[in-house]
């Protein structure tokens, strides 16, 4: 405990560079040009559309997260806290981070997107250094916020509480995870409905039906659709990764807490927060890497050699990409080593061994998401599927989609038991001086491994920035009738984003999968408490068990159903929307008149807000009724059934709805647009969009909210519960 301030300090020093850097890049990024008149004045109706969504969105977010605030105070701190609401403050504090972290992840990226569409007008380098920049403030901020919140309150609790209570403090801030990852999915899910029903809209009628190109500023749902690309690919996956690192770390401590009761070390407590903070040094400087070199040729001008930019070579956006992504790994496993054997002690050096398969994992899943979303043989099958009809095309797909969950949950499976084996040793290491059971210890690697897992969020939030940024620069470039000008650059972009898009979806995916692992740790440790120190085994036998592991398989699908449902028929809407202004409104598809573009934002704002409340409410709601009338132990079978439902069904609709849409890309890049073939995928990348960017992503978050509700009303279920069922 002597040197505790040299490891603490990492977290204000990491945060404090992490702003400034922000700060600069935001001022950099604002320094460039914005290209003509038209790419201006559709930049700013694509701004405020975004801004008046979230707007209104943050409105009945914040009107119903308040009520559940009062709830929870008299559920939780009225009963157990004597009136302090420790728990209920924590909630109300982790929504409006989230809501502020998707705020900002929204403001980087309607600020980049015009900047790097200009830029590609010059440069096939410059636009992917900008939108990476744009990506990297998403990133960085995101990170910064959470550990201020985390850190933050945990100070604050514990200057409450007084200094000698420490093991006490990381249970009273749980409720900010779950107020994060509540808030979250509010924004992930309505921003999938908006982003991808005018998305389906605006290509069903445009590119099918009347055969313009994707963007074209004279189809009525093209800026509902950029619009869509801010509020769900950047606000939502901001607020997706701000609650998993924060409910992360929560839950990490929790554990901790255990840990130190044993071993009487308080670095246990603090090791997540601190490892979170080396992380975000890492990606500052992994940052450095992603450095797009310019095609170039070398020319003979008279008797010198001249060099001039290559325009028929074409820039891999991946590859620079990925070398940030390279350098970030590879420095957050030199820095573990000294954090983790200083802060945990000699025999934690198998803790560190531990650290590394989470990061070894997170390298994995992002190949195995990279060789099926990328131009390999999977994205080609389809596009050749393609040449028979939409029919095949849609069957390849699914059957692309179902092989791609294979792999990953078998990196996962490989990890966890490796690091759990890890803790074991670790065990054993610590006899005679300390007695840890080799259980204990075993759950601790896994939780090292999710630490681990979790340290690449800043870079891959850079990473998965970019691809929204790409896309609504190429958006503004169509609908600005620059593309001439560019050439393929802005295809070459625009397909990279959906792969990196797809990156960190399989990212956020893997580390849902064991982050929400870790909070079921978390939630057994805090019924033990609350019981007593009671052992809790949940046994398959017991009927109640087994109901609860049912309905935790089941309540995945009725979600996800909701979610696609709200898609489809809001879609529907916006397709007779868009028909009818190609109908009524003379010279529009000749060019001669302006669309309605505000009729399409209406519809998909309306319905985004509709629809994203009762599928979030059916999540937070079904845990609680199970606790009450079921008991602990069948919660904790339904997180079960959540968890393996939820993976297999979210890299399935990540991985497969990726695929369809490069598919599709594939196709448009070797020229084979307006074809039947290209209709054909077109149709798959019309169903492959509400699984990949509505319910894929939106799973990711209820597999760690329906733990986090799990942890915070833990103590309730073992006090009231009525186990109507043994």
């Amino acid at each position: 405990m002597n040197s505790i301030d040299i490891y603490i300090l990492t977290i204000p020093i990491s945060v404090g560079l992490a702003l400034l850097i922000s700060a600069y890049l935001l001022w950099h990024i604002s320094r460039q040009s914005s290209g003509t008149d038209k790419m201006i004045r559709i930049n700013k109706a694509i701004r405020e559309g975004a801004k008046a969504y979230l707007k209104r969105q943050y409105k009945v977010i914040i009107t119903i997260l308040s009520l559940i605030t009062i709830v929870l105070y008299f559920a939780v701190d009225y009963n157990i806290h004597q009136g302090t609401p420790y728990v209920s403050l924590s909630f109300f504090l982790g929504t409006i981070s989230s809501i502020i972290a998707g705020y900002v992840s929204m403001e980087a990226a309607t600020r980049s997107n015009v900047k790097v569409a200009e830029a590609a007008r010059k440069s096939q380098a410059k636009p992917l250094q900008l939108a990476f920049y744009g990506g990297l403030v998403l990133g960085l901020m995101v990170v910064s916020m959470s550990l201020i919140g985390v850190t933050g309150l945990f100070y604050f609790y514990w200057l409450l509480n007084g200094w000698g209570n420490l093991e006490k403090i990381p249970e009273l801030i749980m409720g900010f995870g779950f107020g994060a990852s509540l808030a979250a999915l509010f924004m992930q899910l309505g921003g999938g409905i908006y982003t991808k029903s005018a998305d389906i809209g605006a290509d069903l009628v445009g590119k099918i039906e009347v055969g313009i190109p994707e963007d074209d500023p004279r189809n009525p749902a093209v800026i509902a659709d950029n619009v869509g690309d801010n509020v769900g690919d950047c606000a939502g996956r901001g607020a997706d990764l701000f609650e998993s690192i924060s409910a992360e770390n929560i839950g990490s401590m929790i554990i901790g807490a255990g840990l130190y009761a044993i071993l009487k070390n308080p670095y246990f407590i603090f090791f997540p927060i601190v490892a979170r903070a080396v992380g975000l040094i890492a990606t500052m400087i992994g940052a450095l890497a992603v450095r797009p070199k310019e095609p170039t040729k070398r020319i003979m001008n008279g008797g010198s050699i001249a060099i001039e930019k290559e325009k028929e070579i074409l820039i891999r956006p991946v590859t620079s990409l990925r070398n940030g992504l390279v350098v970030s790994t590879i420095l957050i496993a030199i820095l573990f080593y000294f954090v983790i054997t200083g802060m945990l002690g000699a025999a934690a050096i198998y803790l560190y061994f531990a650290s590394l398969m989470g990061l070894i994992a997170a390298l994995l899943i992002e190949l195995v998401t990279e060789y099926y979303t990328g131009d390999h043989k999977p994205v080609k099958s389809i596009a050749e599927a393609a040449k028979t009809g939409p029919a095949t095309t849609i069957l390849m797909g699914l059957s692309v989609g179902m092989e791609s969950t294979a792999l990953p949950v078998i990196i996962v499976i490989i990890a966890l038991g490796a690091a759990y084996i890890f803790g074991t040793l670790y065990a054993g290491a610590l006899y005679p001086s300390h007695f840890l059971d080799a259980h204990t210890g075993g759950i601790y690697g896994t939780v090292t491994a999710t630490i681990g897992m979790l340290s690449l969020t800043g870079i891959i939030l850079a990473i998965d920035g970019y691809g929204p940024i790409a896309d609504n620069a190429g958006g503004i470039i169509e609908m600005a009738g620059v593309e001439e000008e560019v050439g393929k650059t802005t295809e070459v972009l625009d397909a990279a984003g959906n792969t990196t898009k797809a990156l960190a979806k399989g990212f956020a995916m893997g580390s849902a999968v064991m982050a929400s692992l870790l909070l079921f740790q978390a939630y057994v440790d805090v019924i033990r408490l609350a019981a007593g120190n009671k052992a809790y085994q949940i046994n398959l036998v017991q009927p109640s068990v087994i109901i609860g592991l049912i309905l935790g398989g089941m309540i995945v699908f009725l979600f996800a159903s909701l979610a696609i449902r709200a898609v489809g028929r809001t879609a529907s809407d916006i397709i007779e929307e868009v028909r009818r202004q190609f109908r009524e409104i003379p010279g529009l598809l000749e060019g001669k008149a302006e669309p309605q573009y505000g009729k399409c934002v209406d519809i998909t704002t309306k319905s985004a807000q509709k629809n994203m409340i009762a599928p979030s409410l059916i999540i937070l709601i079904t845990p609680i009724i199970v606790g009450f009338l079921l008991g602990p132990e069948s919660v904790g079978a339904f997180l079960i059934g959540v968890t393996i439902t939820g993976t297999m069904l979210a890299f399935f609709m990540n991985t497969g709805g990726a695929a369809f849409d490069n598919a599709k890309k594939y196709l448009e890049r070797i020229g084979l647009k307006k074809t039947e073939q290209h209709k054909a995928a077109v149709v798959g990348d019309t169903i492959g969009d509400p699984l990949k960017d509505t319910a894929g992503p939106s799973i990711h978050i209820v597999l760690k909210l329906v733990n986090n509700v799990a942890i915070v009303m833990g103590a309730l279920f073992v006090l009231y519960a009525l186990s109507l069922l043994p």
